[in-house]
């Protein structure tokens, strides 16, 4: 009998740790995701494509790199396209400008006034996806093509640093893809030069792709296409 009282307040105890751990984790799953703007700009690395990436939203900024390499081949949905395999696989058919790493952006994050590096231990990782694509046969020796496509962006954030504290983020936008004729290897054809993302900003309704048959007008074009994100991109600012 004189231990029953004992046994009831251990009970309680438990009950009570497991409800606000289970508060606690409904609070988390339940955080309204963060919607960013900025950019993201994909070139050939050393090995592979390399990427950079600005973002921002409400309390959250973050300035991101993967640097590439060997074993993120396989992230970056453009990688059939860059130049460092351009002797084994031949010159960019087809590819996406998806990118599917786990934990590989390094940089400074700040959320809701914590700052921290993203790495190893306090992580702040994006994802992307984007429709695939196949360049038309009549386009391959031409001197550029410019593909424009649209693509949808996430991110999940969590770490010492942060507490109980996640981020989550959401974002669609356009990209443009400008492929160059390159001799790589021996190799001679279409490969990455850059891809540029406009995120946050108007979403391109289909994937297009255009051939640039001179040199000069491809880097007319490709201005000019920039030129228009950007002030597409302001517009829709305004109107919001």
């Amino acid at each position: 009998m004189p231990r029953r009282p004992h046994l009831s307040l251990l009970r309680l105890i438990q009950v009570f740790a497991v409800l606000v751990v289970s508060l606690t984790a409904f609070a988390t799953v339940h955080a309204d995701p963060i919607s960013v703007t900025g950019n993201i700009v994909i070139t050939n690395g050393l090995f592979g494509p390399q990427a950079g990436a600005s973002l921002t939203g409400t309390n959250f900024s973050a300035n991101l790199s993967d640097f590439g390499g060997a074993d993120h081949f396989g992230y970056f949905g453009i990688s059939p396209c860059s130049r460092s395999i351009g002797s084994l696989l031949g010159p960019c058919t087809g590819a996406n400008l998806g990118y599917n790493g786990t934990g590989e952006w390094h940089g400074p994050v700040t959320y809701n006034g914590i700052s921290f590096n993203s790495g190893v231990v306090d992580n702040l990782n994006i994802t992307f996806t984007s429709p695939s694509w196949v360049i038309p046969a009549e386009f391959l020796d031409d001197a550029a093509v410019v593909i424009t496509a649209p693509f949808s962006l996430t991110g999940h954030g969590a770490g010492p640093a942060l507490g109980v504290q996640t981020i989550d983020l959401v974002a669609q936008g356009t990209v443009v893809l400008l492929l160059t004729r390159q001799t790589v290897g021996g190799v001679t054809g279409l490969f990455l030069e850059r891809a540029d993302y406009t995120v946050g900003g108007p979403v391109a309704s289909e994937v297009t792709i255009q051939s640039v048959p001179e040199p000069a007008s491809m880097v007319l074009l490709f201005s000019g296409l920039a030129g228009v994100a950007v002030r597409v991109r302001r517009g829709w600012r305004r109107e919001r």
